[in-house]
């Protein structure tokens, strides 16, 4: 398979776990759920389906079992509204990326703060 092919079928996949993910009624699944990236293996066998969920480690946690228990369901629908070769297993991870984006500016906001009530102490001081 091409990088481009590839790629269009990565981004297929993506699109369409989104679009299904939203519809799954599992109530440990967190609202707070994207898709951030799907990566298929040459033959078509394995997809590895990177998940954010912000929010707890609990939800995190529960949203991946949720996940993961619906994946062969998620599979079936995805292979009947795509048309490809083979449809992969879906394996789902966690994508840490996001939390740590907005943890990031959290702690950015944190210095920022402390900055300004320093300058503040100081001039008025």
């Amino acid at each position: 398979m091409s990088d481009r092919r590839g790629g269009r079928v990565n981004h297929t996949i993506q699109r369409e776990l989104g679009v299904l993910i939203e519809e799954l009624s599992d109530p440990r699944l967190s609202p707070m759920t994207s898709v951030t990236g799907v990566e298929v293996n040459r033959d078509l066998s394995m997809a590895k389906v990177h998940v954010s969920v912000l929010g707890t480690e609990d939800e995190q946690q529960d949203t991946m079992a949720a996940l993961r228990s619906a994946a062969t369901r998620l599979r079936m629908e995805i292979s009947s509204r795509i048309v490809i070769r083979k449809m992969p297993r879906l394996s789902f991870f966690i994508d840490n990326t996001m939390q740590s984006g907005a943890d990031m500016d959290h702690l950015i906001d944190q210095v920022l703060s402390e900055d300004s009530r320093r300058h503040a102490d100081r001039d008025g001081g």
